[in-house]
């Protein structure tokens, strides 16, 4: 049996159609393979942003009497001269140094670009906030700007605690 030209191009082009089907498959699961890891580094961030914001919030209970010194706008980095409270006998004033070291600490290691503010709210008395945020182009997760806290930076997203740390 001959196969014509005419049949010979049909099987070709069908070749070809299924190549492409193939082809547009394995692209799309690509695609959803790069959102879900996407999605999945985004709430590693979140979450780590939620711990490192619950941390400072009960390291500045335990030292409620030197909230003041826990105070920070964005991009304040670390202050020197802070000294190392797990080797040595600290005031409570050093202790609140050496808190937000631990805190600056972690957002260079834990976060992209980390970032954090702490603030005392305009609102209700005695509370306080802390935001941190982290390095994120499409600003996935932001919160509001509730009681006067700081806005989120742009291109970053942001965690927000309210909490009182005296009681």
């Amino acid at each position: 049996m001959q196969l014509s030209h005419q049949s010979s191009g049909v099987a070709l082009l069908e070749a070809l159609v299924a190549l492409l089907l193939l082809a547009s498959g394995v692209l799309a699961s690509l695609w959803l393979q790069h959102l879900g890891l996407q999605t999945q580094r985004q709430q590693v961030n979140r979450s780590m942003a939620m711990g490192l914001a619950d941390d400072l919030a009960e390291r500045m209970r335990l030292n409620a009497g030197q909230v003041l010194l826990y105070s920070r706008s964005w991009g304040a980095g670390t202050l020197g001269g802070a000294p190392d409270c797990s080797a040595l006998a600290c005031s409570r004033g050093d202790l609140a140094l050496w808190d937000m070291a631990q805190l600056q600490q972690a957002l260079n290691t834990q976060l992209p670009e980390g970032d954090a503010a702490v603030f005392a709210l305009n609102g209700p008395v005695g509370w306080w906030g802390v935001v941190v945020a982290w390095r994120d182009s499409s600003e996935s997760y932001r919160t509001d700007t509730a009681w006067g806290s700081p806005s989120c930076p742009a291109a970053m997203s942001c965690w927000r605690l309210f909490f009182r740390p005296a009681w």
